[in-house]
C-alpha cells in the first residue's frame, strides 16, 4: 500500500475514532442529566429495616423509591441466612413490637424461626401491593450530593448506567450506615467510644445441613447431653458443651452453643446453624471479609465431621449451600444527635421522642476466640429516641439498624431486627408527617432539644407504643439496681456499667453484696486505665499491680495499697496500717467511703465499686471518646 494512502486511512481511522469517543462521551454526560429522578422519599438498603419504612411511608401516600443493593430485599435473613429472631419480651413474655414487624411476622408463621425463602416472598408481596414503591435494583452508591446540612441527591450505579436521584427525604438502612458516612456522618468503629475501636462482635457463616434426622436429634437434646438444651418441632438450642469440646482448625474460628433452626420437614431435613464464629477481620474491608468467609467455609467441613461423630441425628448430614455472606454483627456507630446510652437502658428510660421499643439483653457477642462474650444485663423496657437515628450533621436523614447512633454497648441490645424494623417503620412515619404537614425536622425537636410533645404523641399512637407503654408503666424509669437506694453509689455503678467494667448478665445478679479478690479489683483498673487512655497508665503499672495483689478477698486497706500503686507512688516506705490515711492524704479515696467504712474490713462489691469508679473519673478521657459518647 502507497505511504501515502496509509496516512491518509490512519488520519480517517483517528477521526472517527474521536467521534465516537465523542459522541459516547456526550451520551453519557446526557443519560447522566437527563435520568435524574425526584421522589419524597429515598430508602437506600433492602434489608429488613429499610422494606418497613418504605412501605410505611408508601401506605401513607409517600412517593418512596426503594434503592437495593442487591437483587432481593431481606438483608441479612436473604443473603446471610439469618433465620432466628432475637424477640424483644416485655415483663409479662410478650412481643413488644407491634406494627409492621408484627404484620411480616404473622406472615411468616409468627415464631422465633422462619423459612428464608418464606421470608423474602413476603417482603417482596408486601412490597408489589405498595403503589406508590418505585423499586431500583443491584446498585453500587456512588456519592452524596448535599447542600449544607441536607442530602440533596444521591448518585448511583446500576445495569443502565449512573442515575442521579433527588428527595426531599433519605433513610439509610444498609447494614453500614454507608450512605450516612457518604454523606460525612462521623462515626467510631467497633468499641471505639469505651477506648476499643479495634474490638467488634464475631461474624457467623450460618451453617446449611441436609439429611439430619430430627428425631434422633430430640433424643440428645432432651438429655441435655451436652448441657441444658432444648428443641421443639422448628427448632432447638443451648448444646453448649458442644461449643467447649469442638476444636477447631483454624484458631481464628471457634463453635459456640448451637441455635438450630429446621427449613424442610421430613425423616432427613434441612437445618440451619447459627454457631460457627468468624474472628481477626475487618467488617468494612471487602477483601478481609472475603477471606474470612473463605476460612469459615474450609472449618464448616471440619465442624460436620465433628458434629457427624457426636451429635445424634447427624451422621448422615451434609452440608449444603452456605448463605452468600458472613452474619456481621457490628461495624459502624453513627454519631447522632443522641448516643443511645448504656444508662437508658438500666433505667428503662422512655423519652419524649420515644419511636420504638426494645428490650434484648446487651448480649456482646464474643470478639477473639479465647473470650466467650458477655451479657452487661437484661433491660425490662426502654425507648428508642429519634434523635438517635438522626445524625449529628445531616437534617433530612435517619439512620435505621443495627449502625444507628447507639453507644457500642447499648447497640449489643439495640441491633436485633425487630427493633431495627420498628424503628424503620417509625422513620418511614414521621417522613410522611414532615411532608404532609410542611414541617421541618428541627420544629420537632430543636437544637436546645425542646422537643414536640404532640407530633410524637401522635407518633406513638399510630405505632401503638402507648398501649404497650400503659402496660408496662410500673417498670418505666426504675432502675435494676434497685437494691441499692443511694443515688450517688448507684452513679458509680452506672459509671463502671457504661465501660462494660461490671456486668450483672441475664439475670441482672451484680453480686453487690459479694466479696471481690485483690485480682479483680486490680484487673479492673488496668482495663479502666488502658480502655481511657488515662495519661498515668505508665507501661510498669499492670505488671506493679499483678505482683502485689492476690486472689483472696479485698480488705478496705489492701484496696488502698493497690490505688497508692496505680498512681506509681511507693508503697515499701508506708506501713500496712497507714495505707487508707496515706490513700486518702492521696486523694484516692472517696468521702463516701470515708464515712462508711471506719476501720479496716473485707469489702464488698459495691464499695469496691465505688473505689474503681471514683478513682477512674479522675482522669479526663480524650475529647474523641468524649464525642462518640455524646458527652
Amino acid at each position: 500500500m502507497p505511504k501515502s494512502k496509509y496516512v491518509f486511512l490512519l488520519l480517517i481511522t483517528i477521526v472517527l475514532s474521536l467521534i465516537v469517543n465523542e459522541v459516547c462521551f456526550a451520551n453519557n454526560v446526557f443519560q447522566y442529566n437527563n435520568t435524574e429522578r425526584t421522589y419524597q422519599l429515598v430508602i437506600y438498603g433492602g434489608e429488613p429495616e429499610g422494606v418497613s419504612a418504605a412501605i410505611t411511608a408508601a401506605r401513607k401516600g409517600i412517593n418512596t423509591l426503594l434503592v437495593l443493593k442487591r437483587e432481593k430485599p431481606g438483608g441479612l435473613m436473604t443473603y446471610g441466612g439469618l433465620n432466628f429472631l432475637d424477640i424483644n419480651h416485655g415483663p409479662d413474655g410478650k412481643n413488644i413490637n407491634k406494627g409492621f414487624f408484627a404484620e411480616w411476622h404473622e406472615n411468616v408463621g409468627g415464631k422465633t424461626t422462619f423459612s428464608i425463602s418464606k421470608a423474602v416472598e413476603t417482603f417482596q408481596n408486601m412490597l408489589e401491593k405498595e403503589k406508590n414503591i418505585e423499586i431500583i435494583k443491584s446498585t453500587n452508591l456512588i456519592s452524596v450530593t448535599k447542600n449544607a446540612e441536607e442530602i440533596v441527591s444521591i448518585i448511583i450505579e446500576t445495569d443502565k448506567g449512573i442515575q442521579e436521584i433527588g428527595a426531599m427525604y433519605f433513610i439509610d438502612a444498609s447494614q453500614d450506615a454507608d450512605l450516612a458516612v457518604m454523606g460525612g456522618t462521623p462515626f467510631f468503629k467497633g468499641g471505639g467510644d469505651i477506648g476499643l475501636p479495634e474490638r467488634h462482635m464475631a461474624a457467623t457463616l450460618v451453617l446449611h445441613i441436609g439429611n439430619v434426622n430430627w428425631q434422633e436429634l430430640a433424643v440428645d437434646a432432651k438429655e441435655n447431653k451436652f448441657g441444658p438444651s432444648f428443641i421443639n418441632q422448628d427448632n432447638a438450642w443451648g448444646f453448649v458443651e458442644i461449643g467447649h469440646l469442638y476444636k477447631p482448625v483454624d484458631k481464628n474460628t471457634k463453635l459456640r452453643g448451637l441455635n438450630i433452626v429446621i427449613e424442610e420437614k421430613g425423616s432427613e431435613c434441612e437445618v440451619y446453624i447459627n454457631a460457627l464464629l468468624v474472628f481477626d477481620f475487618n467488617p468494612m474491608d471487602a477483601v478481609s471479609l472475603k477471606k474470612a468467609y473463605q476460612r469459615a467455609e474450609k472449618e464448616a467441613e471440619h465442624v460436620l465431621e465433628f458434629l457427624k461423630v457426636n451429635l445424634s441425628g447427624f451422621e448422615n448430614a451434609k452440608l449444603l449451600s452456605f448463605p452468600e455472606e458472613l452474619y456481621i454483627r457490628e461495624s459502624r456507630h453513627i454519631v447522632s444527635k443522641y448516643q443511645l446510652k448504656v444508662a437508658d437502658l438500666l433505667y428503662s428510660r422512655i423519652p419524649e421522642d420515644t419511636i420504638a421499643l426494645a428490650s434484648y439483653p446487651l448480649d456482646y457477642q464474643a470478639s477473639t476466640p479465647g473470650y466467650n462474650g458477655f451479657v452487661l444485663f437484661n433491660p425490662k423496657i426502654y425507648g428508642i429516641p429519634l434523635r438517635s437515628l438522626q445524625p449529628i450533621n445531616l437534617n433530612n436523614l435517619f439512620v435505621v439498624g443495627r449502625s444507628a447512633g447507639y453507644s457500642s454497648l447499648a447497640a449489643a441490645s439495640a441491633r436485633v431486627l425487630p427493633t431495627g424494623m420498628s424503628s424503620g417503620e417509625a422513620a418511614g412515619l414521621v417522613v410522611s408527617y414532615l411532608i404532609k404537614d410542611s414541617l421541618k425536622i428541627n420544629e420537632l425537636i430543636d437544637k436546645d432539644e425542646n422537643i414536640n410533645k404532640d407530633f410524637f404523641s401522635k407518633i406513638r399512637l399510630e405505632l401503638r407504643i402507648d398501649e404497650e407503654l400503659k402496660k408496662y408503666n410500673n417498670y418505666i424509669n426504675r432502675n435494676l439496681i434497685s437494691t441499692i437506694n443511694d443515688q450517688e453509689t448507684i452513679k458509680h455503678i452506672e459509671y463502671l456499667l457504661s465501660w462494660g467494667l461490671i456486668m450483672g448478665g441475664y439475670q441482672n445478679n451484680f453480686r453487690f453484696k459479694d466479696t471481690i479478690t485483690e485480682r479483680e479489683f486490680a484487673h479492673i483498673i488496668i482495663k479502666g486505665l488502658k480502655q481511657q487512655s488515662a495519661p498515668i497508665l505508665y507501661e510498669w503499672i499492670p505488671g506493679g499491680l499483678e505482683a502485689v495483689s492476690n486472689n483472696i478477698p479485698l480488705t478496705r486497706d489492701q484496696a488502698a495499697m493497690l490505688l497508692i500503686v496505680a498512681v506509681s507512688k511507693p508503697i515499701s516506705v508506708i506501713e500496712q496500717d497507714e495505707y487508707f490515711a496515706k490513700a486518702f492524704e492521696y486523694g484516692l479515696i472517696p468521702d463516701i467511703i470515708v464515712r462508711n467504712i471506719k476501720e479496716n474490713r473485707v469489702l464488698n462489691r459495691t464499695e469496691a465499686y465505688i473505689l474503681i469508679s471514683s478513682f477512674l473519673q479522675k482522669y479526663q478521657i480524650t475529647e474523641e471518646i468524649r464525642f462518640y459518647r455524646g458527652e
